[in-house]
């Protein structure tokens, strides 16, 4: 039991500091553009990857993690289909809309020569359909937990408060099939376009060495910077897949129920949802400058008030 309540407590901690984490980059992106400044097609890809993750997390530690506690959050079979479903539409968003960031950002910085440059003009206007498109298969793959998922009855049961039951052998080797093809998709094309960034930016580098003199360090330009980001922000996505991967590799075909790699699985599954904000904090440096200047024009404004004191008669 109190393996139980530390791992909760865990999980909770992993809850709660990823979803401060994106719910502060979504109010820094959109509370930038309520100050005037234009939305790239980057930021709104990233406000939706924030978004997603939210929903990831939390529908995670209800379906899951608050059972280690004791909580049963999920009290009827309509919520353990709702919340279930949720979180594994969520957690293929996640994917896909790394791999649509990653897309987004090499078409970007493509050179006018590229066959990709031609595709630069219509991005702004097509990412917001293209994120709503994203919803619609990962929803269908996913429509089997609305027949498989059901409450624990089980009061006792810490490990979670849903269950699956089996489905036709056939259908579920179907569903698994699309999955697959999902992932291989998703996983091709963010390793295809950072390969593609990361070529950019070495001959961009060689180019400004050349012009350059050695004792003068050139300036990191914004696109060479947020192209940066993103490529850590895909190679933590991968490393973090390939690590959920493997557990629930072992978890398969593990004889016996083994509560500490499930307890693992489930943490690394959710553990680029909890990271990858602070990545994207950390290294855009326009959030960095906003927060500064916001948090310093608050304390130059408390430090300009003028305190209102009795006038001498």
């Amino acid at each position: 039991m109190a393996v139980d309540v530390a791992m909760g407590i865990c999980f909770l901690s992993q809850t709660g500091v990823g979803i401060l984490g994106n719910s502060l980059l979504i109010t820094l992106y959109l509370t930038s553009f309520l100050l005037g400044s234009k939305p790239k097609p980057t930021d709104l890809t990233i406000i939706h990857l924030a978004l997603v993750h939210t929903v990831m997390l939390l529908t995670r530690w209800i379906v899951t993690a608050a059972g280690m506690l004791g909580l049963q959050l999920v009290q009827n079979d309509a919520e353990c289909k709702l919340f279930t479903y949720v979180y594994r539409i969520t957690r293929a968003l996640s994917m896909c809309t790394t791999s649509l960031l990653s897309m987004v950002q090499a078409i970007t910085i493509s050179p006018s020569t590229s066959y990709l440059f031609q595709l630069k003009v219509q991005i702004p206007k097509a990412i917001c359909p293209v994120l709503a498109i994203l919803w619609i298969p990962n929803s269908l793959i996913s429509t089997n937990l609305l027949f498989q998922m059901f409450a624990s009855s089980n009061t006792t049961n810490t490990d979670s408060n849903c269950y699956l039951v089996p489905i036709n052998t056939l259908l579920q080797g179907l569903i698994l099939t699309f999955m697959a093809l999902r992932d291989i998709l998703s996983l091709g094309l963010m390793s295809c376009c950072s390969g593609y960034m990361v070529l950019l930016l070495h001959r961009h580098g060689h180019q400004v060495q050349h012009l350059h003199s050695p004792s003068q360090a050139p300036e990191t330009s914004p696109e060479r910077r947020a192209t940066q980001t993103i490529v850590l922000l895909v190679s933590c996505f991968v490393v973090f897949y390939c690590g959920d991967f493997v557990f629930s590799m072992f978890l398969g075909t593990s004889m016996k129920n083994n509560a500490a790699l499930s307890n693992a699985t489930m943490f690394v599954s959710c553990g680029y949802a909890t990271i990858s904000p602070f990545v994207l904090l950390t290294c855009d440096r326009r959030l960095i400058r906003f927060l500064a200047d916001f948090l310093g024009n608050r304390t130059l404004r408390s430090a300009q008030t003028p305190v209102l004191s009795a006038s001498p008669l």
